[in-house]
């Protein structure tokens, strides 16, 4: 009997023994790396925050405190390094080797499998070169299509939402216009979620996608067996199974259309239209002389309605909320658009029209310069890498932080100042500004994103004055309502004079606001 106790005192005493001493090694060679002093067990886990907003604050802190260059902490005896310097993050991103993605992104397996976002090595080369012409110019245009139809909807639905300058919050309502389009381009199948909110499928996707953002900042939860044992794992599994059901069943639909001459198409409206692009693309194509399995291409088929959905969300509602605050901005847009459309400004936008949009690209430039879609992307050191004459260690997590490269004074003068001009004017080097990642692993839906961006801004612009929650927090000097990059004492005074409707920023996978995105909008009158 007083082994079993001695063991139950000793064997975590040597567990511990033993993750103290590999920490102790990793510490040695990151030593030229500055950041929090940790705490045994706890490394910086006790200081990060409970919380994504608290911990992106706690981020812009460290990299203030740290020189506003890379700065390394320790969540127990695990090792991360936030990532800001451009050369090290060229070498990174350019590196063939140092693409395995971080395992905050083993959460989307269950739902997503290993497709183009989750996979690495070899399924990774070859799935993503036969994916790439999917992207084609031709195919864009059929997608901006899909993107105009759906934007028409989305104004029919905000004059109805924001009617009587009703406060509406434009990120709840731009979650289901982006659900709307993703689903149309990927499978060629409109679920009509704008009108459908509360259907099994609009929902399962909501609550998948909360169900990652919750577990990511989980301690326990981000363990499949811990939180298989949780209240919440039997709603999650009918969640997955709602998903994965709809998306294998318009996969076999597609796939007896198509091995019936399509003439099921012209009776059965349920299935694909022929434009369907990305679906079609994956269904004839080939890995190593063979077609793709049914599990390949529901993989890459959810992984681009996960990234086409949550990113395009979180691009448009910030890019609009942004026009709430800097009327100035606003008003050159608008000029632009009555130049560029003419008469007819309800009318929708044709593909040329959108290429003669010069300042509103500079507006998209600048909106990802300070809320980017993407705010981080996680990598892992699956050996020792010399990076740049530093070297990290195998079981590192290196975090690189999109978001804080664009608040660097360095590279942007003024940064907390909302300006798109900068980008006529100081263009940014290589590696300095990355909203779409860059490299071998960079956004292979750029294109896509930004013709839905600009589709759907242009739409808003043209029949919308688009005005802040209040008229109070209109911004009348260009400069941000964020808190974020600050030094600490500016930081603290601005944040005492925080309003209810300044945006509560959260970076998990996409980036996010807490409490909403609220403004109002007024329809403009030819």
């Amino acid at each position: 009997m007083w082994l079993a106790v001695l063991a139950l005192l000793v064997l975590p005493l040597i567990t511990l023994v033993y993750f103290e001493r590999k920490a102790s090694q990793r510490r040695q060679l990151l030593k030229e790396f500055n950041g929090p002093t940790p705490v045994p067990i706890l490394g910086n886990a006790n200081r990060i925050g409970k919380n994504p907003a608290e911990i992106l604050s706690t981020f812009f802190d460290w990299w203030y405190d740290y020189g506003k260059d890379n700065f390394l902490f320790w969540i127990g005896y695990s090792s991360h390094i936030v990532m800001t310097n451009p050369k090290q993050l060229e070498y990174i991103l350019n590196s063939q080797q140092l693409i395995q993605k971080s395992t905050i992104y083993d959460l989307l397996h269950p739902w997503l499998g290993h497709g183009l976002l989750t996979s690495y090595g070899s399924k990774w080369h070859k799935h993503r070169k036969m994916i790439t012409p999917s992207f084609h110019f031709n195919i864009l245009q059929d997608f901006h299509e899909v993107m105009n139809e759906n934007s028409a909807k989305f104004i029919t639905q905000l004059k109805k939402a924001s009617a009587g300058d009703t406060i509406i919050d434009f990120q709840e309502h731009a979650n289901y216009l982006t659900l709307d389009v993703i689903c149309d381009t990927a499978m060629g199948v409109p679920i009509n979620a704008m009108e459908q909110r509360d259907s099994s499928i609009v929902q399962a996707f909501r609550d998948m996608c909360y169900n990652i953002n919750m577990r990511a900042f989980h301690p326990f939860k981000r363990s499949n067996r811990v939180f298989s044992l949780t209240p919440e794992f039997s709603a999650y599994q009918k969640t997955l199974k709602t998903l994965q059901d709809f998306t294998y069943d318009i996969i076999e639909k597609r796939v007896d259309a198509l091995q019936n001459g399509g003439s099921k198409e012209e009776h059965d409206p349920s299935l694909p239209r022929k434009k369907m692009a990305f679906l079609d693309t994956l269904l004839s194509s080939t890995i190593d002389g063979r077609p793709l399995t049914r599990q390949e291409i529901y993989e890459e088929v959810s992984t681009f309605m996960f990234e086409g959905h949550d990113t395009t969300t979180s691009g448009v509602s910030f890019s609009v909320y942004l026009l709430s605050r800097h009327p100035d901005v606003q008003k050159k847009l608008y000029q632009e658009q009555c130049e560029v459309m003419g008469n007819d400004m309800d009318r929708s936008v044709s593909f040329q029209e959108i290429a003669k949009m010069k300042y509103l690209d500079l507006f998209i430039k600048e909106a990802q310069r300070v809320y980017p879609s993407v705010p981080f992307i996680g990598r892992y050191c699956d050996k020792d890498y010399d990076i740049n004459g530093s070297i990290v260690p195998k079981g590192t997590t290196l975090n690189l932080a999109l978001i804080l490269l664009g608040y660097n004074d360095r590279i942007f003068k003024d940064p907390h100042h909302f300006r798109p001009e900068r980008f006529e004017e100081e263009k940014p080097a290589p590696f300095e500004y990355l909203p779409f990642s860059a490299g071998p692993r960079n956004c292979i839906g750029q294109k896509f994103a930004l013709l839905e961006l600009k589709t759907v801004i242009s739409k808003v612009v043209r029949s919308f004055e688009v005005l802040p929650a209040v008229d109070e927090l209109v911004s009348t000097d260009g400069r941000l309502n964020t808190y974020l990059g600050l030094a600490p004492g500016e930081k603290l005074k601005r944040e005492a004079g925080r309003h209810k409707y300044d945006p509560i920023l959260s970076a998990v996978l996409t980036l996010k606001s807490d409490n909403g995105l609220h403004l109002r909008l007024r329809e403009r009158r030819s």
